[in-house]
């Protein structure tokens, strides 16, 4: 499958940290995914969710791997999912209140989602991994 996401180790990898893995087609990446504001059934829920939407039409999605209380500065990682034709965009970018503003609501991550840029603020490319729409399943 070009699109998993999942927990290698949920409990005795480090206290308070659970241990995942995402890949894209042959690109594969492990992150930790902080215990203290979700749980791992949270994670895996929103995981679910985040494919569901973008199945069902929506033009943009996310995958969160880690979440902290969002009024502090650095709160977490997500892989941004961007519909484009036949193709998904995938992009990974921290979850920082100075770029999401101090009202991110965690339990509607997907109004947040900017528009795809392929650069950065600074005009530095952006790391972009592509995958083919019909080939996503749900998790």
């Amino acid at each position: 499958m070009p699109l998993t996401i999942r927990f290698i180790n949920k409990t005795d990898y480090e206290p308070g940290v659970a241990l995942g893995e995402i890949t894209l087609d042959d690109f594969v990446e492990s992150f930790e995914s902080w215990l203290t504001f979700w749980n791992v059934d949270q994670y895996e829920n929103q995981w679910r969710e985040g494919i569901h939407r973008l199945l069902e039409g929506a033009p943009k999605s996310c995958l969160i791997t880690s979440i902290a209380e969002p009024k502090y500065e650095h709160f977490g990682a997500w892989w941004k999912l961007y519909r484009d034709g036949e193709y998904v965009v995938v992009q990974n970018q921290l979850l920082h209140s100075m770029v999401l503003g101090s009202n991110f609501n965690s339990e509607n991550p997907y109004e947040f989602i900017p528009d795809r840029s392929s650069r950065s603020e600074d005009a530095v490319a952006v790391s972009e991994w592509c995958i083919k729409f019909n080939s996503i399943r749900p998790l």
